[in-house]
């Protein structure tokens, strides 16, 4: 468990954005979904955008075509994205 949260509630809503993404080739309509789950962008240009979920410590990144769609993405715990120390 993180922070009240549970590994599997986390992983649940990791895929169903991965699955969001995936069927929904416009950028408009990821976020819009991305907004509906209260997460909140960190950065929305029209070249890359970063979005957070902190309650489920989860952070979307995308990089946008020119007209909208996506060239990239990764959706990623924070504990994945932390660094690891040696």
């Amino acid at each position: 468990m993180v922070n009240g949260i549970t590994t599997l509630e986390q992983r649940q809503v990791m895929v169903q954005i991965e699955e969001l993404i995936q069927s929904n080739p416009d950028y408009s309509g990821v976020r819009e979904e991305l907004e509906s789950l209260q997460f909140i962008p960190q950065t929305d240009t029209p070249d890359y955008a970063i979005w957070v979920q902190p309650d489920l410590q989860i952070l979307v990144m995308l990089r946008i075509n020119l007209g909208g769609g996506y060239s990239g993405y990764r959706v990623a715990s924070f504990e994945e994205l932390a660094p690891v120390e040696r």
